[in-house]
């Protein structure tokens, strides 16, 4: 019982998109059972139809985001709120895939983001593990 009331404390104490709501074990277990691929598909779909509440399930709490090859340029929950937040509120983009490529945990896309009705075309290669998709990097 004490340690359920400390769990459920910690969790409360939670920032809105900390540990306790994003990159959760619970995120984790919903998609154990999806290939590396369907997991960045459910990605896509959630970025085209602007529903960042579930875009942010799929990654990893402590997430890292690279310019190719190894540029970091952002970790966590917080990062992608920054990126995404305002752009899915007023849904300014949408991506499109052109190709997938997928070898284990890793897929790579060839996409053209259109944001604001510029595009851009990128490859993004994301690693996914445990369900959860934990490392993305731009290639631009």
């Amino acid at each position: 019982m004490i340690i359920s009331l400390a769990i459920l404390f910690m969790a409360g104490c939670q920032g809105k998109y900390g540990n306790s709501n994003y990159g959760s074990l619970t995120a984790s277990e919903q998609n154990a059972n999806l290939t590396p691929l369907e997991i960045v598909n459910k990605r896509m779909s959630f970025y085209n139809e602007h529903n960042f509440d579930a875009f942010i399930k799929l990654y990893h709490k402590d997430f890292k985001v690279y310019n190719y090859p190894d540029k970091l340029i952002g970790t966590g929950a917080d990062r992608l709120v920054s990126i995404f937040k305002s752009d899915f509120e007023n849904k300014s983009i949408k991506v499109q895939v052109i190709s997938q490529i997928s070898n284990g945990r890793y897929v790579i896309n060839n996409e053209i983001v259109t944001h604001n009705g510029k595009e851009t075309k990128y490859v993004s290669i994301y690693e996914v593990k445990d369900g959860l998709i934990n490392n993305v990097s731009f290639v631009r």
